[in-house]
C-alpha cells in the first residue's frame, strides 16, 4: 500500500471516531489545520466528499461509511501483523484502549493497573474515564466496562463478569437522620440508583437533596465533604477514605458488571490479557462483603469532613 494512502485512511479513522477536526488532531497529535488540510487532499485524489460538514458535527457520506470499514479492516490486519511479529519473543505490547464510568475507573481500575503492568511492561494501556457510552464499533476504545447489559453494539462480544451491591453511605461521625440525600441530576433519573434515592427521598421529605450531580465520583466528593448521604457500590464505598455505611438503609439493589470487546481484537494477544486482568478485578470485586455496616475508612485528615449541625 502508497504511504499516502494509509495516511488517508488513518484521517478518515481519526475523523470519525472524534466526530470532530479538533479530537481528530488529539487523538493523531498534530494540529487541526494539518487535519483538515490533509482530508481535503484525500477527498480530492478520492473524487469523493467523506464527511458532511457542519454546525451541528461532521458526519461521514455514504462514500466515508465505505471508507471506515476499509480502514478499519486495515488497521486491524496492521495489528494483526504486528501482533504474529511480537509473539515470536512472546512479549504482550502495543496499545489497547479501556473505557469506563470515572467511578469504575478511578476507584477500581487504576488501582489494580500496577499489576497489569508488572506482568506485561511493553503494554500500554489508555484509560479514557467518560459518563457517556463509548463506541466499540466506532473504535473509540477497544475495551468497555459496563453497569448494565448492552443494548447496542450487537457486533461486540459481551460477557457479565461480576455484579456491585449498593449501601447507603455518609461521612463518619455524623448522625444519618440529619443527613440530606445527595442524588443525581434529572437527566440521570433513569438510573437504578437514582429511582431508589428517589423513593428514600420520598420517605424522607424533610431531607430534600441540595445537591445534584452528573457522576457518581461527584456522590463520593459530596460524601467526603459531609454534604449528605447516597448510595455507593459497597466494593467502593469500603475502601473509600471519609465514608462510613450507614446501616438503617437496607436495599436489594445490584447493578451487573459487563465486559465488551470488538469481535475482531479479541485473538490479539495484548486485549486477551487485558481482558482476563480486567475480568479477574471484577471478580475479586463481586466478593466484597457487605453483610453489616461498616465504621468507614479514616480520613485523610486529622479534621475530617465538615459536620453539619444536629
Amino acid at each position: 500500500m502508497r504511504k499516502e494512502n494509509w495516511d488517508d485512511l488513518r484521517i478518515v479513522l481519526a475523523v470519525s471516531r472524534g466526530a470532530s477536526f479538533a479530537q481528530a488532531a488529539r487523538l493523531l497529535g498534530i494540529n487541526e489545520s494539518t487535519v483538515v488540510r490533509r482530508l481535503t487532499h484525500a477527498e480530492q485524489r478520492l473524487s469523493a466528499r467523506l464527511f458532511e460538514r457542519s454546525h451541528g458535527g461532521i458526519k461521514p457520506t455514504e462514500a466515508g461509511h465505505r471508507m471506515i470499514g476499509l480502514a478499519e479492516r486495515v488497521e486491524l490486519e496492521v495489528q494483526d501483523a504486528t501482533n504474529a511479529v511480537l509473539g515470536t519473543d512472546t512479549r504482550i505490547a502495543g496499545t489497547v484502549r479501556v473505557t469506563s464510568v470515572p467511578l469504575l475507573v478511578n476507584r477500581v481500575l487504576i488501582p489494580a493497573l500496577s499489576r497489569l503492568i508488572r506482568q506485561h511492561p511493553d503494554l500500554r494501556v489508555e484509560l479514557i474515564a467518560e459518563p457517556r457510552v463509548l463506541s466499540l464499533t466506532k473504535r473509540e476504545a477497544d475495551v468497555a466496562l459496563r453497569l448494565a447489559r448492552p443494548r447496542d453494539e450487537v457486533r461486540a462480544f459481551a460477557r457479565k463478569v461480576g455484579e456491585l451491591s449498593y449501601a447507603v453511605y455518609g461521612p463518619p461521625g455524623v448522625e444519618p437522620k440529619t443527613l440530606p440525600w445527595i442524588t443525581y441530576e434529572d437527566r440521570m433519573s433513569e438510573l437504578p440508583q437514582a429511582e431508589w434515592i428517589g423513593r428514600m427521598v420520598l420517605r424522607e421529605p424533610s431531607l430534600l437533596p441540595h445537591v445534584l450531580v452528573n457522576d457518581a465520583e461527584g456522590l463520593v466528593a459530596c460524601v467526603q465533604a459531609g454534604l449528605g448521604k447516597t448510595l455507593l457500590p459497597v466494593a467502593i464505598g469500603e475502601r473509600t477514605p471519609c465514608v462510613a455505611r450507614i446501616g438503617d438503609h437496607q436495599n436489594g439493589l445490584t447493578r451487573e458488571l459487563w465486559l465488551l470487546v470488538h469481535p475482531d481484537l479479541r485473538k490479539l494477544d495484548r486485549v486477551r490479557a487485558v481482558i482476563k486482568w480486567a475480568t479477574s478485578v471484577c471478580n475479586d470485586l463481586s466478593r466484597t462483603p457487605d453483610s453489616r455496616a461498616h465504621p468507614g475508612m479514616p480520613c485523610d485528615t486529622a479534621k475530617g469532613p465538615p459536620r453539619r449541625p444536629a
